[in-house]
């Protein structure tokens, strides 16, 4: 896993869009993958909003991204990072950096 320093630099970019296939339940942003951080923004054309947390995000306890809001997080493992939506087939697209 990466280790956060004030001179650790990024050497790649992934990124990737994940949609929510049923509404209500929390899915993994991505694989187990070693990062630094994550933007993850709420494609414009959805619908309702998207909950941003850990394994048991959820309406009532995530962090709530509007279409087209987006979040930063430094965290070491994109398949900690999960997310939720209010309607299904709806979802985020993110950069991660490595």
């Amino acid at each position: 896993m990466a280790k956060w320093t004030k001179y650790l630099i990024p050497t790649a970019i992934i990124s990737g869009q994940k949609n929510v296939s049923s509404a209500g339940t929390a899915e993994a942003l991505g694989s187990a993958t070693d990062i630094i951080s994550v933007t993850i923004k709420a494609k414009s054309s959805n619908t309702g909003n998207i909950y941003v947390g850990g394994s048991d995000v959820s309406s009532s306890n995530g962090l709530i991204l509007e279409p087209g809001d987006a979040v930063s997080l430094d965290i070491n493992d994109l398949s900690t990072v999960y997310i939720d939506a209010d309607t299904d087939g709806e979802g985020v697209s993110y950069l991660a950096l490595k």
